[in-house]
């Protein structure tokens, strides 16, 4: 039985900003998802998303948005 939340499931993540692109971190899918378009999903162990956490070590998440698992989030 998987342990990570479905799709489909409402939760709020925080929003990091990288590169000066907005993506909501879904720490427990170990995905970073595109603010504007949450189905463009970035893995963090991937080469681009280690790169992304390298990025955003100094940066403060001041605001959160809630993904609910369709193509739109809100903050």
């Amino acid at each position: 039985m998987s342990e990570h939340k479905t799709e489909k499931e409402p939760r709020l993540l925080p929003v990091a900003e990288v590169n000066g692109r907005e993506f909501l971190v879904d720490v427990e899918n170990r995905l970073f998802r595109n603010f504007t378009h949450p189905d463009e999903v970035i893995g963090m162990h991937s080469q681009q998303g280690r790169q992304m956490v390298k990025d955003m070590q100094t940066s403060k998440w001041r605001c959160h948005g809630l993904f609910t698992g369709t193509d739109e989030a809100e903050v």
